[in-house]
């Protein structure tokens, strides 16, 4: 811990490594606002929290420099487990439940804070102090301000402390090969509460931790109404490609996490405003999802029907791959399926996908190792093995993109072969949409073109 701000090999090593790892890991990972980032200033980032390890990471590679982060002291009670988590630069912080009795070492670890910002290294903090699985931001703990207060009140608030907050969106936490927007905001700049906290500490860190609460809500997918997020969320996502349409916009994964900031504060609007009845609403949708369950179809291809030509072109695809396929999938399956098996036992959702990419980075290093010797040593060319062990990651890859692709392929065609077999329950699903949308559209006052 005393030398947590300094880099040596290793951790150089280690972040470069998990850095690509972490890319591969992602189908995409987009990093907007990195010009909000100032320099030679001290930096702490503030997140929000909805993918345990895997927020800190993220932040960690979307900054592309060695950050120090705060986490629960909990996890440093084996001694071997801390050492490994100060190499990582993770200092804990001691909560009440903790015990009262351990409160007083939050200073020394403050302290240190302070250092690290003094150091030039930036502080990581996820102010929520929990992680959740919903799209809304928690009350912040105040002890990110204590920090920033206390780091400017030690060098007689000399420090221009900013805090950048960051908005973390992913298209599905749990799992591997999907899209991960990290959006970094306008900073804030400490040194405007310096005054109010000399005259009044509390109640500056309470304006600080309120204004930092508001500019992170303004860069993640925040559903201010907590007992309609589920409803709230799926209203969005039948709406989102008609308002994309209505506003000329592409539909990217970019504009619809832009979009859906806005969709749902119309929405929100919509509910509190009687234009939509959450009863009427909730129960069709919910009649809705149940059909789309039992014919195992997704709603994205109700609303967008798949053609026959461009359907069959795909199938034709995917098997001239197949031989590929089968190539990675043999040599990647093991050091794929182990960590998928464990990090499925795990009971919290939202340590699945930090479990899955912490086991995961190891055993490919490993497996890939032991391929390597094996070549080495097996009585064969190295100009036959060595291409094959260099081929064995992407084809890996191309494995995996492609049981994906799959999957939508099938749910594709079940929606195919329902409409021409029976096609009473297909044109019965497409009302239901329709009835939905129409209800939705014309709350938002917005048509497609």
């Amino acid at each position: 811990m005393q030398n947590i701000e300094k880099t040596n090999f290793l951790y150089r090593l280690l972040y470069r490594t998990a850095s690509l790892y972490f890319h591969l890991f992602y189908r995409k990972v987009t990093v907007l606002g990195r010009e909000n980032i100032p320099e030679n200033v001290p930096l702490i980032f503030a997140a929000n929290h909805q993918n345990a390890l895997m927020d800190a990471l993220a932040i960690l590679f979307a900054a592309r420099r060695p950050v120090v982060f705060l986490a629960r002291a909990d996890i440093f009670k084996n001694p071997r487990i801390a050492r490994l988590l100060y190499f990582l630069k993770i200092l804990p912080v001691f909560r009440i439940r903790d015990g009262i009795e351990s409160m007083g070492n939050n200073n020394l670890i403050f302290n240190k804070t302070v250092k690290v910002l003094q150091s030039g290294l930036p502080i990581g903090i996820l102010p929520e102090g929990t992680h959740t699985h919903i799209k809304r931001l928690q009350t912040l703990k105040k002890g990110i301000c204590r920090i920033a207060f206390m780091a400017a009140e030690s060098t007689d608030y000399a420090l221009d402390i900013n805090i950048v907050p960051v908005g973390l969106d992913y298209t599905s936490y749990q799992n591997a090969g999907t899209h991960l927007i990290v959006n970094f905001g306008k900073p804030l700049s400490v040194a405007a509460y310096y005054g109010q906290y000399r005259d009044n500490p509390q109640k500056a860190i309470t304006l600080l931790r309120d204004d930092l609460a508001q500019r992170i809500r303004a860069v993640m997918i925040h559903v201010e109404d907590e007992l309609h997020h589920d409803l709230l969320q799926s209203l969005n996502a039948m709406t989102l490609r008609t308002w994309l349409q209505s506003h000329s916009l592409k539909d990217t994964r970019v504009n619809r996490f832009t979009s859906s900031m806005e969709v749902l504060q119309h929405l929100e609007n919509g509910l509190k405003t009687n234009a939509l009845d959450p009863e009427t609403m909730a129960a069709g949708l919910m009649a809705y999802q149940e059909l789309l369950r039992k014919y195992r179809i997704r709603d994205d291809q109700v609303e967008t029907e798949s053609k026959t030509l461009p359907l069959l072109l795909s199938w034709v695809a995917w098997i001239l791959l197949l031989p590929v396929q089968v190539a990675g999938m043999i040599l990647n399956w093991l050091p794929y399926k182990v960590p998928v098996l464990i990090s499925a036992k795990i009971k919290d959702p939202q340590f699945i996908s930090s479990v899955n990419y912490g086991l995961s980075l190891f055993v490919f290093l490993f497996w890939y190792l032991i391929l390597l010797i094996n070549a080495l040593l097996l009585p064969f060319s190295l100009a036959v093995t060595l291409p094959l062990i260099v081929a064995s990651p992407f084809a890996g890859l191309l494995t995996f993109y492609n049981y994906l692709f799959f999957k939508k392929l099938l749910a594709k065609s079940r929606f195919y072969m329902m409409k021409r077999i029976n096609p009473e329950q297909a044109l019965k699903l497409k009302a239901m949409r329709t009835s939905l949308a129409d209800r939705i559209e014309t709350a938002l006052n917005i048509r497609g073109k």
